[in-house]
Order: structure tokens, then sequence, then C-alpha cells
């Protein structure tokens, strides 16, 4: 066939594929059914090798991440073992010292219901209250770390003073140095610390965490580490990303209602029956 047959098949085609005639159009529907079935038994065989080795490909993965999967348990198991030695250890000191249990410990876990609102004012809203043994003061935890404090208690809702929030004001401590402090919010993503001692020296990377002062926080719950320390006072970075809070942990310290208010009532003298 020659050249100037192809390029005449070629117009020919081009102009038939272009009319919009209804005869046209027949033929050109009748040629698409005509040619799908042999085009989908030509590809079959294609689609077949190439499914054969995306399963190859997939039983391949499978097989990397159980073997990954397996050397993690392994490690786990390490921990956990780890875990329980020391658990007892520690089960055994305390007895042997008499030591004083830290308050018990429950949790309520939901999400939030609000964003953490404007510039002025930040919180979040909670699906949980009083009828959830959730009280003012109780500290609230996202995933990595305290993102605030219950502020105002409904019977089925309760709000959240975040701890960037202006008027928030934590007691805590540098982990490693037991340095005691008072974290406060700035309406910004960071905090600033305050009411440090004289001759503390702080560095970037240390890590501050509750110091249970007051009563209300229980001790030692994460809240960030120091990102900056400078003329512009010692900035701490959250470890919970505030604008990104879907479900939090309210926790509800058992704790004795002295060490909140400091008032200590003396206990009713027991009266002694005569026999």
């Amino acid at each position: 066939m020659t050249p100037a047959v192809l390029i005449l098949l070629a117009v020919t085609l081009m102009v038939v594929h272009r009319t919009d005639a209804v005869p046209v159009e027949k033929l050109r529907v009748m040629m698409a059914d005509a040619a799908a079935p042999v085009m989908a038994a030509i590809s079959q065989p294609f689609e077949t090798l190439a499914d054969s080795f995306s399963g190859i490909k997939t039983m391949r993965q499978l097989k990397a991440e159980n073997i990954r999967l397996k050397a993690e348990n392994e490690r786990l198991q390490q921990w956990y073992d780890a875990a329980l030695k020391y658990q007892a250890q520690n089960k055994s000191l305390q007895d042997l010292l008499n030591l004083k249990a830290d308050p018990a410990l429950s949790f309520v876990t939901t999400r939030v219901v609000s964003d953490p609102g404007g510039s002025f004012v930040k919180s979040v809203l909670l699906p949980v209250g009083s009828g959830d043994n959730v009280a003012k003061g109780n500290a609230v935890m996202s995933g990595r770390g305290l993102i605030g404090r219950v502020t105002e208690v409904g019977n089925r809702s309760s709000r959240v003073l975040l701890i960037t929030d202006l008027n928030s004001r934590i007691p805590v401590i540098v982990q490693n140095t037991r340095t005691h402090a008072i974290l406060a919010g700035k309406n910004t993503d960071t905090l600033r610390l305050e009411r440090l001692p004289i001759d503390s020296s702080l560095t970037v990377g240390q890590r501050i965490v509750t110091s249970g002062d007051g009563g209300q926080l229980p001790p030692d719950i994460p809240i960030g580490t120091i990102t900056e320390v400078g003329p512009g006072g010692i900035i701490v970075q959250p470890l919970a990303d505030m604008n990104a809070l879907t479900y939090v942990q309210v926790i509800n310290a058992l704790m004795d209602r002295a060490l909140v208010t400091g008032e200590i009532t003396p206990e009713a003298p027991q009266k002694h029956i005569k026999r």
C-alpha cells in the first residue's frame, strides 16, 4: 500500500470521525462495538500478566512486613518483660519504704466539639461533664501531652482552658533539674517560663512537666520542651498541636481536698464506749 493511499485513508477516517451526520454516527458506533471485544481480547493477556507481577510484588511486600512485625513484636515482648520486672521491684521498694502512693487517677476519653476559638480566647468544648465524673480543675491531655484544664463544668459538657491562653498559669518543673517555675500562655503557639530561680541555668531541649503544686494537676504530666533561651525569655513549645485537637483525655485525680484548699479539717475524736 502506497503512502498516498494511507494518507487518503487517514484523511477519510478523520473526516468521518468529525462528521456529525446520523449515518456516520451510527457507523462510528458500529465500528466501536466491533472493535471493543477485539481490543479486550488482545489486552486480556497483558492485564493478566500485569496482575501477576502486581501479585508477586504484593506478596513480597507482605512477607517483608511480616518479618518487620515479628521483629517489632519480639522487641515489644522484651520491653514488656522488663516492665513487669521493674514493676515488681518498684512495688517491693514501696513496701519497704512504706511509701504513700500518688492519688488514684481515672480517665475519660472524648472528642473535641469546638475549635480553640479566636485570637483572644483559647478554649475548647467537650461533650462530657459532671455526669461523667469530670470536675473543675481536671487536667486534659492529648496523645502527646497536657493541653489544658477544665474551667467550667455542666452535667453533660465542660470547657477547657488551653495552656496557650493568656490567662493560663501552670506550676511546672524542668524535668532533669527539678527547677520550679510557672508556665504562662501567650495566646500564641508557644509558652513562656516565669518566676524562675535566679540561679537557674536552662538550655534548649529540656523537658517541662507539671509539678503537682497546688494540688489540682497531677505531677509529671509532659507539657513541652524549651526551644529558646534568650533576652525574650525562656520559650517552650507544647508537645500537643493545639490547632489539630480531635480526641482528648480528661484526668480526674482523686485527691484530698486539703491539697487544693490548704484547709486541713481535724478528724472527729472517737468516742470511747464504757463497758
